[in-house]
């Protein structure tokens, strides 16, 4: 058992315990002496397989094989086949044991093996020379690799001869005195060469190319000797990757490089981007200066996976962006799905990059999926296939389309490369976009006009409480009602991505809202209200509620109290907001809840947030605080949930168009009311009757694309009321599941630092750790990850966007990330009605775990919005609970000053802390003070001998 056998033997019997049956197709029968041994040896119990081997009759290998391959999990069993192939073994006896176990056949060319196993011991191009051999066996390559082997070595080579190429790689690395004394002469430095030509290749032709500039300044020295091998690894993995042949003379050799060198190089590259990455960019750096030439022509489509060079990342990032403005939406996400779902090494510590990759691949799904459907209703007659084919396949247009433009939004700004490119292409999908929309609400209005607008009672809105929730209550399942205002299609998809999970049972439907689509009408239906089919509307104008009874349903209470009247055999009924729900604690159970059986949740934020322009930043926050409210349900109890909407919304951009009719008091801005029917160009109408409505008589009027009228409100970038489907269909989203024990939560500690803004974003640093258990105390099993969201407490006006979490995963507002990893950072920016500064809260919205929210100290900037914007929500009280943050009075009393008169001179200040000496203290530790106030204070000279004052800024 020499060296090459010894490799042999491990290779072979690590398939033999995987697979169990292995038949060895020895094409050229180099292995038959080998296989006799093995014979023997198992006889022996010295190999732990048995062996049958063909030696020239099929039958007596057919009967020494009986006894083998009947049981249901076949015992390791090796089966050599002499001169045999694939098409020759099928025409044996054999193939009835062979066919069904052909994927555990073995095969290895002994050329193949001689290559694996001498690799780090012999020279490569002595190797190769041996190779050429005529009249090759295992026992001549045994002879021959044992005495290169055995020829009399330097004390160096004995020593670099016990290490790995990874170990050696390190220690140069580091310096470490064990090596460097050992190398310190010059003369040693061809046996350090020569080992790592024999593991990766390297020889001296490439370290004359490389090192030109450096040894043509000084002699080779041990820290040259190191870069040139590490240059040799950054060059074979480029080559390997190129789609290419390298336009440097001196790198086209290594596009052959044997199978076991790669593998060394492949090995020792992965090694120093992980272990030394500070090295890696230094030395990537230095090898782009020398390889200037090869780059110079360097296209995107040239490159493979790996970008090892920065200019790679570079070239493919501009290729990918060429490629969008060309449309070519399969190529870019190939080249963004290789650098984001496996991070590239150079995207890792570049925030503004992976920014950028982020929209690239948010533009090519909005444009691949664009490009797929550019009519799909043109042939649709029913109502009931428009419905099937946008909640099947129209919703992800829209679902790409708010990615995009919330991209667009989070990122996209005049500072960033490649901005105006960028901007060309956000145009041009805008303006596709805008066309396919038009085209399908089109289609949409034509089957409207033809079938009718009110669908079969299965689809309609009005009957949803009556089939959907009514059924559910009959038994002692407690169940939970979400009642979400401009919920559409495409969001409820998103949230039941987020929430589907074993134990639970999940159904997506889509329905028709009510005409118009406004909260005034869909959201009342939703409670029941309908008989035989038909509403009364109440007043004798317009969409102010509906008449049940001797009641009008208009607001939230109404809606609780119909629902109430409906469903007689609930224990108990509670209303109550998405705000409230959300509110709730880990562990702490809501009260006055003894006997709820119906929870009947209303949510108005995200048309809140569209309606005043804002809701591109907040759509995600929201559908999470929708996911918070069902674990905060679920905990206390609540097994059976319906998430439904009133409408759905149109986003607009500046491609939509905007029509006048008669003045702009006259009609909404999706559709008008009118009490004679009108055939204007572009639009369509509709009767109250016919859309089974009673107590008022008139007609809806609809434009038939996705343009509204003109009211006097320019600028909406959130629009509904109309007839489109984005408009029309809602979810209604059902989820069933067992009770949930909260009894062995696992507690957790969020810990916070906070950080210096970057690049005009806000920053923190965050942590999650298990809680500390008491002596005595059960420990349960918690997660491996959680969730974690920012948000300001009491302040829901204020959004809170993230911009990037690196080292964790960052979807839908939300950083995921494992417990008991290092710090990560995350960068965020405020949003509000007026520029102020605010604490935020670092918290866990899924009840996964008992997760304590952490409120960090500091405060942050708010960006003010203008407050003309329509239906911004006023900011609340004051914020007092600053002046906890300082322990000492006489500072605390300084920063009230400042806050109720404005500013205090120095001379006040010595008043308030009492002496010169705390004076100057206080000035040492401003910059602190000024981030635990939620105002800014900035210093003013007042004059020669006067001091400074202290002013806040307004």
């Amino acid at each position: 058992m020499g060296i090459i056998t010894t490799a042999l033997e491990k290779d072979l019997s690590q398939h033999l315990r995987q697979r169990g049956i292995v038949f060895w197709l020895d094409k050229e029968g180099h292995y038959t002496t080998y296989c006799d041994l093995l014979i023997e040896r198992h006889a022996q119990g010295d190999f732990f397989a048995p062996v049958i081997a063909f030696r020239g009759s099929y039958l007596e290998m057919i009967l020494a094989l009986e006894p083998y391959g009947n049981g249901i999990d076949p015992e390791p069993l090796l089966i050599h086949l002499p001169n045999h192939n694939e098409e020759l073994v099928r025409k044996t006896p054999l193939l009835e044991l062979y066919e069904p176990s052909y994927r555990h056949r073995y095969r290895k060319a002994l050329s193949t093996l001689i290559r694996e196993a001498a690799t780090g011991f012999v020279l490569p191009n002595e190797i190769e020379t041996f190779l050429k051999n005529e009249h090759l066996t295992l026992e001549k390559a045994e002879s021959w690799l044992e005495s290169l082997i055995n020829q009399e070595k330097g004390s160096i080579a004995d020593y670099l001869k016990q290490l790995t190429p990874e170990e050696i790689l390190g220690r140069l690395l580091k310096s470490e005195p064990a090596l460097t004394t050992k190398l310190a002469n010059s003369e040693n430095f061809h046996d350090l060469r020569d080992y790592f030509h024999r593991h990766i290749g390297i020889d001296q032709e490439f370290l004359n190319f490389y090192l030109g500039d450096k040894l043509s300044r000084d002699r080779l020295s041990l820290n040259n000797l190191t870069n040139g091998f590490i240059g040799w690894l950054l060059c074979v993995e480029y080559v390997q990757d190129l789609h290419r042949s390298p336009q440097i003379l001196e790198l086209q050799p290594l596009i052959n490089l044997a199978k076991p060198l790669l593998d060394n190089c492949q090995a020792l590259i992965d090694y120093l981007r992980q272990s030394h990455p500070l090295i890696y960019i230094e030395q990537a750096e230095y090898g782009e200066s020398r390889l200037e030439a090869e780059f110079k022509n360097l296209r995107a489509e040239d490159l493979g996976k790996i970008d090892t060079f920065r200019i790679e990342e570079i070239r493919v990032l501009e290729g990918a962006i060429q490629a969008l403005a060309q449309q070519e939406w399969i190529k870019v996400l190939e080249w963004t799905n290789i650098r984001t779902q496996k991070e590239s090494f150079w995207l890792k510590s570049d925030q503004s990059r992976r920014t950028l990759w982020s929209l690239v691949e948010k533009a090519a799904n909005f444009g691949a999926s664009l490009s797929r459907n550019s009519r799909p209703m043109q042939t649709l007659l029913e109502l009931e296939e428009a419905l099937e084919y946008y909640t099947e396949e129209g919703y992800q247009i829209d679902q790409f389309h708010r990615h995009f433009e919330q991209e667009c939004l989070r990122i996209l700004a005049a500072n960033l490369p490649y901005f105006s490119q960028l901007l060309e292409i956000r145009e041009q999908l805008r303006q596709q976009y805008r066309g396919w929309a038009d085209q399908l609400a089109q289609d949409f209005a034509r089957i409207c006009a033809s079938q009718g607008f009110l669908p079969d009672s299965n689809l309609q809105q009005r009957t949803l409480y009556d089939q959907v929730v009514h059924p559910l209550l009959q038994g002692d399942r407690k169940v939970a009602y979400f009642l979400i205002d401009a919920f559409r299609y495409e969001m409820a998809v998103e949230l039941l991505a987020q929430i589907q999970t074993t134990g639970i049972t999940v159904n997506l439907k889509g329905r028709y809202c009510e005409l118009p689509s406004i909260t005034a009408v869909g959201m009342n239906v939703l409670a029941p209200l309908q008989q035989s089919g038909r509403l009364t509307l109440a007043g004798n104008n317009g969409f102010s509620g509906f008449k049940t009874g001797e009641y009008t349903v208009r607001k939230p209470d109404d809606r609780v109290r119909a629902i109430s009247d409906r469903s007689a055999k609930t224990k108990k009924a509670k209303g109550l907001s998405l705000l409230e729900v959300c509110d709730w604690g880990t562990t702490r159970s809501p009260k006055n809840w003894a006997g709820v059986n119906l929870a009947i949740v209303h949510s108005k934020e995200i048309d809140d947030a569209g309606e005043a322009n804002v809701g591109l930043a907040s759509f995600e926050t929201w559908i999470n605080q929708i996911k918070s409210a069902w674990h905060h349900l679920q905990s206390i109890g609540f097994t059976e949930f319906i998430f439904t909407a009133d409408h759905g919304f149109l986003l607009q951009d500046n491609f939509t168009e905007s029509h006048p009719y008669d003045t702009i008091r006259t009609p909404s801005r999706r559709h008008v009311l009118t009490e004679e029917y009108r055939a204007d160009p572009e639009t369509v109408s509709v009767s109250l009757n016919s859309l089974n409505y009673e107590g008022q008589t008139g007609y809806l009027l609809f434009r038939t694309d996705t343009a509204v009228f003109a009211t006097g409100n320019p600028g909406a970038t959130f629009v509904h009321g109309g007839n489109s489907l984005q408009e029309r269909i809602i979810p209604v989203l059902t989820v069933s599941h067992r009770q949930i024990n909260r009894n062995g939560v696992a507690k957790y500690l969020i810990e916070t630092k906070e950080e210096p803004p970057v690049m005009g974003y806000n920053r923190i640093r965050v942590r999650v750790k298990p809680a500390p258990v008491a002596l005595g105390g059960l420990t349960f099993v918690g997660s491996e990850s959680l969730n974690l969201a920012l948000r300001v407490s009491d302040r829901p006006e204020i959004l809170v966007m993230i911009h990037d979490a690196p080292g964790a995963i960052l979807s839908n507002q939300q950083v995921n990330l494992k417990v008991s990893q290092d710090w990560i950072e995350i960068f965020f920016t405020l949003q509000g009605s007026q520029d102020e500064r605010v604490r935020i809260q670092v918290f866990h919205p899924d009840s996964r775990g008992d997760v304590e929210p952490c409120i960090l100290e500091s405060y942050f900037p708010v960006s003010g919005r203008p407050q003309s914007e329509k239906n911004v929500i006023s900011p609340t009280k004051k914020d007092t609970t600053w002046q906890e943050s300082f322990e000492d009075t006489g500072v605390r009393n300084v920063f009230i000053h400042l806050e109720k008169h404005g500013s205090i001179t120095e001379e006040e200040l010595n008043h308030f802390l009492g002496s010169s000496r705390q004076v100057r203290r206080f000035a040492i530790a401003f910059d602190d003070y000024l981030t635990k106030i939620p105002f800014e204070v900035r210093t003013e000279t007042t004059g020669i001998g006067t001091g400074k004052r202290y002013v806040k800024h307004n």
